[in-house]
């Protein structure tokens, strides 16, 4: 379906929405996929997406996206300095601009939405940059009409942090791809190719200091020797900060595509995401949504999404992550709990109740 195209596309009552597609050109995130679900879902809750993108490199082949082929800080810098280009001269007959990815552009007299997923880039831990984002956020959510966040944990530290009414802080819940569910674990032999030769533990993130790996590392060093033939499995791609040290019984895999990503969750034995701040958390829901048990630091926003579904622990505490692995591995009863559980906390999420919900915040922003 051509973005924008629904059945409503002829009553002339649709909602026309820009919205930026710009994390589509960079290498896969969360929030990549957070743009590519609401593209492909908005049509359907009665809106005209009209994608746009400023940014010099990468490409989105599978969608047609309005470009400025301009470094996209450039061009934040003269949105945040003179307030132009106006996005309108890029996506005219647009009533609404959403900034899916923390900024908004210069509006040229447009109504605009800004979603902010987290405050990470306050944390030491983060990645390099964040002063960028101390200046655009605040800038972007003074202008916006509607500010748009994941867990109604990340509302309060919004409406707490730029002191913003809540009524203008919209919580919209993030999606579980339908393709998680029921996927078909990958094969003996599949995994024996990725040099994964029996049970594993897997750990699914960017290599970066927020989602805390050396700490899931030390913690695996205390429980290796009662986890005979076991691996621990980190798949993601190389993000900022020291390497990982090498460790026994522990692979690297680098980047997962999704074609394989929801059969290598399926596999696993054990789930672990270990991070010490998220505005959100998917890969546990993905991890659940396929069957898999799932340890999980205890972030704010944890017990909101994940409830009593998953393990939840101390991240900075070694011992408390290493107790959470080794019960799962070693209580077949206790993960087939937390399994059960996990598959029916994933179903609640889902990205046409995110559209519907975003829907809701742009009609705010232009009441």
């Amino acid at each position: 379906m051509v973005p924008g195209e629904s059945e409503r596309s002829r009553g002339g009552d649709l909602l026309r929405v820009a919205i930026d597609a710009g994390p589509l050109f960079d290498p896969p995130t969360g929030i990549g996929r957070y743009a590519t679900e609401l593209i492909r879902e908005l049509p359907a809750a009665g809106v005209e997406v009209q994608p746009y993108a400023v940014t010099l490199r990468g490409s989105a082949p599978e969608l047609e996206v309005a470009r400025w082929r301009v470094p996209a800080r450039a061009m934040q810098f003269a949105w945040r300095r003179l307030d132009r280009p106006s996005i309108n001269r890029l996506v005219p007959g647009a009533e609404i601009v959403h900034g899916t990815n923390f900024v908004l552009p210069a509006l040229g007299g447009l109504a605009g939405v800004v979603t902010v997923h987290d405050l990470s880039f306050f944390r030491d831990d983060t990645f390099p940059g964040g002063d960028r984002l101390r200046e655009l956020v605040p800038w972007s959510i003074g202008r916006a009409g509607a500010v748009v966040v994941p867990t109604q944990a990340i509302k309060d530290e919004v409406a707490d942090r730029y002191a913003l009414a809540e009524d203008r802080i919209h919580v919209t819940h993030e999606g579980v791809s339908l393709e998680f569910f029921g996927a078909a674990p990958l094969s003996a032999l599949a995994l024996g190719r990725m040099g994964i030769p029996g049970p594993f533990i897997l750990a699914v993130g960017t290599i970066e200091p927020r989602k805390n790996l050396r700490r899931l590392l030390n913690a695996w060093d205390k429980i290796r020797s009662e986890l005979d033939g076991w691996r621990l499995v980190i798949a993601g791609p190389r993000g900022w900060g020291e390497d990982l040290p090498e460790t026994d019984a522990v692979m690297l895999l680098g980047w997962v595509g999704d074609e394989t990503l929801p059969g290598l969750l399926a596999a696993a034995d054990v789930f672990c995401y270990p991070s010490l701040y998220e505005g959100f958390g998917l890969p546990p829901l993905e991890a659940m949504a396929t069957g898999t048990a799932a340890v999980v630091g205890r972030y704010g926003a944890a017990p909101e999404v994940l409830g009593d579904a998953a393990h939840l622990v101390d991240p900075l505490e070694v011992d408390d992550l290493a107790e959470g692995l080794l019960r799962l591995a070693t209580d077949g009863s206790g993960r087939r709990d937390l399994e059960l559980k996990g598959r029916a906390q994933a179903a609640r999420y889902t990205w046409t109740a995110t559209a519907r919900a975003t829907v809701e915040a742009y009609k705010a922003a232009i009441a």
